[in-house]
């Protein structure tokens, strides 16, 4: 058994099954790949990890759901992107300093709160269903 994963933009009411290759070069920032029709939009994207047997799909293992921001070309916004990663070193802390007195630092919780915010999403059972049906389909 492996572990494959299914790339999907929800778009209101639709699915969009994306190619993971297509997918990985459009968030890796290659400049010949981007997504027009997507310009300018803070996609809803699932990342839906599942279980392969005979590379058939049986199992939905796992889903994350990430908000993925593009500029106006269909690429991935560098700037929104930094951010992103700017706030996901703050939430873990980095850059704290270090302090003999009993403080309470809420960055990285504020944080957190910012990157949910930004960059996270929450299905409802509606579209949680209809990503686990189109990822177990053959």
């Amino acid at each position: 058994m492996s572990i494959g994963v299914r790339v999907m933009f929800v778009d209101g009411d639709r699915i969009i099954r994306v190619p993971l290759r297509r997918f990985d070069r459009l968030f890796d920032r290659d400049f010949n790949e981007a997504m027009p029709e997507y310009a300018g939009q803070r996609v809803r994207c699932a990342m839906v990890y599942v279980e392969l047997a005979d590379r058939k799909p049986v199992e939905v293992v796992r889903i994350d759901y990430m908000v993925l921001p593009l500029d106006p070309e269909g690429r991935v916004d560098a700037d929104l992107q930094s951010r992103k990663l700017m706030l996901a070193g703050e939430m873990f802390g980095f850059g704290m300093t270090g302090t003999a007195e009993r403080v309470v630092d809420f960055g990285p919780y504020l944080a957190e709160r910012q990157y949910r915010a930004e960059y996270k999403w929450k299905p409802t059972e509606n579209e949680e269903r209809a990503l686990v049906d189109l990822a177990l389909e053959h």
